[in-house]
């Protein structure tokens, strides 16, 4: 699947959000499960979408009460596409789907006639409600307005008479006590319940055809329904959690300010933790974010995925401001799960999906995501792979993000960010809480880690926070020492100034 399938979306908290568009009709939950992804010579109806919506945030405090009303009718909505699939090929109709067409025209008429006035003044583009009048006076042939259906008599003068027969026989049925006076009345009844049943299905038949000239705007208006309700669960989304009309640019490049992912921040809240926003400038080519393990890349590359792709599918998005254009794919490698439950290790399973990758960037220009890729093989190698893959990405016109927790695989032509971790920390007062309290120490440096983001320049160089957790959770001196000789090169030197908070 070109932008993620069904389990990545999971993992980058699609699912999440998905979850909680409220649609209210059956027509809604099947645009809001087959919902596909923008491309780019659809700029203008993405336009369109994101503008609507954007009407939808800006009014729905104003008029709460004509929206209500409006979710209040749709709320009432059956799904009657098999019946109007069926008119549309001329099956005679049931008089439970003449009842529910019936159902479907009387709220119909009345949400046009709200929308109607509504809109007036909203101007939502690309949905219209058609009259459906001349279906429900077909229906409804006593004009009594009442949300019930039968073959009635003023279909009909034959009908009529057929079933005035038919009362006189059962009343006479009652009034005998004749036993075979009664057989012979109640046989003679049965002729006329065929004929009465031959003449509904005839009526039957005719309301089919006279339904079906209006096939189209019973259709339009099941279309405009479901994406009405559909629009309306989209702005209420972007209400609840303040997300933004995200711009639509033409050329490669994408910028997101103080953006977040909402189903991490859901789990950082209940656990008492405030999400740390993200902030992230990218153009054609590799950027690079490195940083120890417990410094939330994958946090950052899920919550840079998570938008772009509710923006390719009409979604505003969780950020205060979001620029990017429209993708031809958005490609994320992490752990496969799945390749490797198949027999595949889990590098095998990220080369076979590089390699599709590779192909699709080649012709067309998307994003593509890598989540500590060559982490199934060994370091030294890991670290080859990834500088060279890094070269190769920097190259094309697609844009490409590489988390890794590999040091030295980024050039000079290269945008490097890095989790500022530990660098501004006070390492010896971090460290005394620790002692104090060493149950508890993971939590501890958690509170103190800092997940922005930093452009990495000469004048600031990679803190080496792999180290200083290490340190922090007590790793024997031995080790730590050792350590520092690969580090900087002197096995002897018990500065810790040279590697904590650099």
């Amino acid at each position: 699947m070109i932008f993620l399938d069904k389990d990545q979306r999971h993992q980058v908290g699609y699912s999440f959000i998905i979850d909680r568009v409220e649609v209210i009709t059956p027509f809604g939950e099947d645009l809001k499960k087959n919902i596909a992804p923008y491309k780019p010579k659809d700029k203008d109806a993405l336009l369109m979408e994101l503008s609507n919506i954007e009407k939808i945030t800006t009014t729905y405090k104003e008029k709460i009460a004509s929206y209500r009303a409006m979710e209040r009718l749709l709320s009432k909505i059956k799904d009657i596409r098999t019946s109007i699939n069926r008119c549309s090929h001329l099956n005679t109709l049931d008089e439970v789907e003449l009842f529910e067409i019936k159902n479907f025209c009387m709220i119909s008429e009345e949400l046009y006639s709200i929308y109607k006035e509504f809109n007036e003044e909203i101007c939502i583009s690309n949905i219209s409600f058609n009259t459906l009048d001349r279906v429900l006076k077909l229906l409804d042939p006593d004009n009594k307005k009442l949300p019930t259906f039968q073959i009635y008599d003023s279909y009909s003068t034959e009908l009529k008479a057929i079933r005035f027969k038919k009362r006189q026989l059962e009343d006479n049925i009652l009034a005998s006590n004749d036993e075979d006076e009664i057989c012979t009345l109640k046989e003679e009844r049965l002729k006329w319940v065929i004929l009465e049943d031959e003449e509904e299905l005839a009526i039957r038949k005719r309301l089919t055809e006279e339904i079906n000239i209006d096939i189209k705007n019973l259709e339009n208006n099941v279309y405009s329904m479901g994406k009405l309700d559909f629009l309306i669960a989209k702005g209420k989304l972007a209400l609840n959690y303040n997300a933004t009309k995200p711009e639509i640019s033409d050329k490669m490049e994408i910028s997101i300010t103080n953006s977040f992912n909402p189903e991490v921040q859901h789990i950082l809240e209940e656990k008492g933790k405030s999400f740390t926003p993200i902030n992230m400038c990218l153009n054609s080519g590799v950027s690079v974010i490195t940083g120890a393990n417990m410094g939330g890349k994958s946090v950052t590359l899920k919550t840079i995925v998570l938008n772009l792709l509710l923006g390719q599918l009409g979604f505003f998005v969780f950020a205060d401001h979001a620029k990017f254009p429209i993708l031809d794919f958005i490609y994320f490698i992490s752990d496969d799960l799945q390749s490797v439950s198949q027999g595949l290790s889990t590098f095998g399973a990220e080369i076979i999906k590089l390699k599709t990758v590779i192909e699709h960037a080649k012709i067309k220009n998307g994003f593509i995501a890598l989540d500590e890729f060559a982490r199934g093989t060994n370091p030294k190698e890991g670290s080859f792979l990834v500088k060279s893959l890094c070269e190769y990405l920097n190259t094309l016109t697609s844009i490409s993000m590489v988390c890794t927790h590999y040091d030295n695989v980024v050039n000079e032509d290269m945008v490097h960010y890095q989790v500022i971790g530990l660098k501004n920390v006070c390492f010896d007062s971090l460290k005394r809480k620790i002692d104090l309290n060493r149950t508890h120490s993971i939590e501890i440096i958690q509170e103190h880690m800092d997940y922005r983001l930093e452009q990495v320049s000469s004048s600031n160089r990679v803190p080496k926070d792999a180290l200083n957790i290490s340190v922090l959770l007590g790793l024997q001196e031995e080790i730590v020492n050792i350590a520092k000789k690969y580090y900087y090169g002197n096995p002897y030197s018990n500065n810790e100034e040279e590697y904590h908070g650099e």
